[in-house]
C-alpha cells in the first residue's frame, strides 16, 4: 500500500483512540460524549456561544440545544449578558465550575502526563503540524461536499 495512505491510516487510528478513551470516560461517569465536549469547552472559564461550541467542536447545535437546557435547569451554566457572534455567551455557574472540575480533574492529569512524555521525546512541532493536518484534512472534505453539491453539467 502506498505509505502516505499507511501514515494516515496511523494518524486516524490514534485520533480514533484519543476520541475513544475520552468517550469511555464519560461513560464512566454517566455522562456522555457530547456533554463531555461541551463542558471541557466551557473550562477555560470564558464565554461560549452554542453555536462556537457547535462549530469548534462538531457537536450538532440541537444537541447543544439539549445539553444546554438540561445545563441550565442543573444549574451549572448561566447565560452572559453579552452578546457573543449575535448568541448570548454561556458560562459555567460556581456550582458548574465545581462540578466540571470534580470530572475533568483526572482527564486533565492525564492528559498533562501525557503532553510531558511526549514533549520529552518528541518537538512541540507535532501540535503544530497536528493542527494543520487537522485543517488540511478538514478543507479537502468540504471540497469534496462542495463539489458533490455541484450540479454535474
Amino acid at each position: 500500500m502506498d505509505q502516505n495512505y499507511e501514515t494516515v491510516r496511523r494518524i486516524v487510528l490514534a485520533i480514533n483512540k484519543m476520541d475513544g478513551v475520552y468517550y469511555l470516560f464519560g461513560r464512566h461517569y454517566g455522562i456522555n460524549e457530547n456533554t463531555l465536549a461541551f463542558l471541557y469547552a466551557l473550562s477555560d472559564e470564558k464565554p461560549h456561544s452554542q453555536k462556537e461550541i457547535s462549530n469548534e467542536w462538531i457537536i450538532p447545535r440541537t444537541t447543544i440545544n439539549s445539553i444546554v437546557k438540561n445545563m441550565l435547569s442543573e444549574g451549572y451554566i448561566a447565560f452572559t449578558g453579552e452578546q457573543h457572534a449575535k448568541e448570548k455567551g454561556i458560562v459555567l455557574t460556581q456550582k458548574g465550575i465545581q462540578y466540571t472540575d470534580k470530572l475533568l480533574k483526572g482527564i486533565y492529569l492525564a492528559e498533562e502526563q501525557a503532553i510531558i512524555d511526549t514533549l520529552e521525546k518528541f518537538s512541540p512541532e507535532f501540535v503544530t503540524a497536528l493542527e494543520y493536518f487537522s485543517s488540511r484534512i478538514c478543507a479537502g472534505f468540504h471540497e469534496m461536499l462542495r463539489q458533490k453539491e455541484e450540479p454535474q453539467n
